[in-house]
């Protein structure tokens, strides 16, 4: 079974509310909640990224523009088919959010994944003078976003402009082919990677990309004992085997090293 990895990005709405300020200030009443105004995704191994809007629901929209109940619907079950989802700051905004509006709309949870942020690799990783996927996106020199930002086109689009909805969601799709190529050259580096090897049921395959041409390089030794250390031809990342030597050949199964 080949793993499905969702890589995905939301947009939506800032809260309206009543305030006596712009800056440091308490919000005096709520008039209306943040909602997704939508989202874009590509599964990993295929060349084509989707964009699922509030606008794609005309009967819904006409009644109650606000209302996000069918793009939610659609992401729970996007979520659900899901073995891994990647987003650029998951754990703290795109899972998140995607919960929150769930459970607004008396959803049950879909079915659990594990999940990569690409935010918290690259600040754990590495140091760069911005972790933000436009700038990590010109610095690694893989592209960057689109020069319209969601903060030009969302109280446009709140109002209905349909020429703001367009750029929204082509802005919207360039996130999520600038997040697919960031997850590529991050993934390397990703220790704690979910194991695709497990996933799919194929012990010999590189826990980090599934790959099957792994090269022998060298030994990894750890507190309890020593291990052959295998590189994978297809990411670049190193693993090692699960069993430890002892002198007669076993099947190798691998493990992040």
């Amino acid at each position: 079974m080949k793993p499905k990895i969702l890589i995905y990005d939301l947009e939506v709405t800032p809260i309206l509310g009543y305030t006596y300020g712009l800056y440091d200030t308490n919000v005096i009443e709520i008039v209306r909640e943040s909602y997704i105004m939508c989202f874009s995704y590509r599964w990993l191994g295929e060349n084509k990224t989707y964009n699922i809007a509030l606008t794609d629901f005309p009967a819904r929209y006409k009644l109650n523009p606000h209302d996000d109940i069918d793009v939610v619907k659609a992401l729970h079950k996007l979520l659900d088919e899901a073995d891994i989802v990647v987003a650029h700051n998951a754990n703290r905004f795109d899972n998140k959010v995607s919960t929150g509006r769930f459970l607004t709309h008396n959803l049950l949870p879909p079915s659990p994944y594990f999940t990569v942020d690409t935010l918290t690799v690259a600040r754990g990783k590495a140091k760069f003078s911005s972790n933000a996927l436009d700038k990590l996106g010109q610095h690694l020199e893989i592209g960057r976003k689109t020069k319209v930002k969601h903060s030009d086109l969302w109280k446009a689009c709140v109002d209905g402009d349909r020429k703001a909805w367009a750029k929204m969601v082509k802005y919207c799709n360039q996130d999520v082919d600038l997040l697919h190529k960031l997850y590529l050259r991050l993934r390397p580096y990703i220790n704690n990677h979910p194991n695709l090897a497990n996933i799919s049921q194929r012990p010999d395959s590189c826990p980090r990309c599934g790959g099957t041409h792994l090269q022998s390089k060298g030994v990894r030794h750890t507190a309890v004992g020593s291990y052959r250390r295998f590189i994978c031809k297809n990411c670049g990342a190193y693993v090692r085997e699960r069993t430890q030597e002892k002198g007669e050949y076993v099947k190798p199964t691998y493990v992040n090293a």
